[in-house]
């Protein structure tokens, strides 16, 4: 048996438990800093615990309110199983701009319909523009759960509704108007697919690229070669956006095309793009491209947009080829980046 000495720290450390919730809400309200595992105590608070995050919001700074929901934030995406949408309820109706703007974002994975129902009257009062356009976003996810039949009917037509009345309104900021039909794009019916052609065809410049990027959503495949055509256009940010929505099709059409914009374009930005819609598509012959890629010397943007791409294809590619035998081989010759 062997002696613990004073001073000696065990072997297996347990790790500390959760302090109480209120004890966590009196540290955020005395300016402490934000300790990441103590905000778990804070996931799915009870009425009373809601209640008293309440009061403590409006005494707290502007500031403080977002460092928080920011923390928040990002222990959810550190681990999933913690549920903190009561808490960015609470703060939809902040006075402080960027407060509001985060408390969307932090609803932007959540499917209850309930939440859509309080996020779309949104879309039309909330005064801020900023805002608006993360509504929108976070609509966006509700379009793909109706897709899937996970929105129930009245639901559906009534944010289908919505976000048509919204890219309708020509009062609305062409901001607000163009991240509601990338919204909406992602439906599979045929009225959104003539809005999106209306929008490219007769939109403001804003308009008509929020079309582009609304296209890669709808992954309908008759979109391909509008959007290859783009990959020519005069203006950079109008080739990455159709490089974006092209890999969002997942056509192995689109990879020659995809290739020859990641080499020969001289915009980082386009490059990026289109190294980040092959890793989308995911096909053994994009795989092969950017790793082959990878083992040459590139600038630092190109790196990292090869990293993530290959990190996209790993992820998807795990599951597809699972028992499928892959894809076909495609000839070897690929050209240098």
């Amino acid at each position: 048996m062997t002696n613990q000495h004073d001073g000696d720290e065990p072997e297996d450390d347990e790790p500390a438990a959760l302090p109480a919730a209120g004890s966590v809400l009196d540290e955020i309200e005395r300016g402490m800093p934000l300790q990441p595992g103590h905000l778990h105590a804070l996931s799915e608070p009870n009425p009373d615990l809601l209640q008293r995050i309440m009061r403590m919001w409006s005494k707290i700074t502007p500031e403080r309110r977002r460092d928080v929901l920011a923390a928040l934030q990002h222990e959810a995406g550190e681990h999933p199983v913690l549920d903190f949408h009561r808490i960015y309820l609470t703060a939809l109706r902040d006075s402080d701009t960027s407060t509001r703007i985060l408390a969307v974002r932090g609803l932007f994975e959540e499917d209850r319909p309930e939440i859509m129902r309080v996020l779309l009257p949104m879309l039309v009062e909330d005064d801020s523009t900023d805002v608006r356009v993360e509504v929108a976003h976070t609509l966006g996810q509700f379009i793909l759960a109706m897709e899937f039949g996970l929105v129930a009917e009245d639901d559906a037509e009534t944010l289908i509704a919505g976000l048509r009345d919204t890219i309708e309104d020509v009062e609305q900021p062409d901001e607000v108007r163009g991240a509601a039909l990338e919204a909406l794009g992602a439906a599979s019916d045929e009225a959104t697919a003539e809005l999106i052609s209306e929008q490219y065809e007769t939109g403001s410049g804003k308009m008509k690229i929020a079309a582009l990027r609304a296209m890669g959503r709808n992954a309908s495949d008759g979109w391909l070669d509008l959007l290859i055509y783009h990959f020519d256009d005069e203006d950079p940010e109008v080739r990455a956006v159709a490089a974006e929505a092209a890999g969002f099709l997942l056509l192995d059409e689109a990879v020659s095309p995809l290739v020859m914009l990641a080499t020969e374009d001289k915009d980082n930005d386009v490059q990026v793009a289109a190294i980040k819609a092959l890793g989308e598509i995911a096909s053994d012959e994009a795989e092969r491209i950017l790793n082959r890629w990878q083992r040459e010397r590139h600038e630092p943007h190109v790196r990292e947009a090869l990293r993530e791409a290959l990190g996209s294809v790993h992820l998807i590619t795990q599951e597809m080829r699972h028992g499928q035998g892959g894809r076909p081989d495609f000839a070897d010759e690929e050209p240098p980046l």
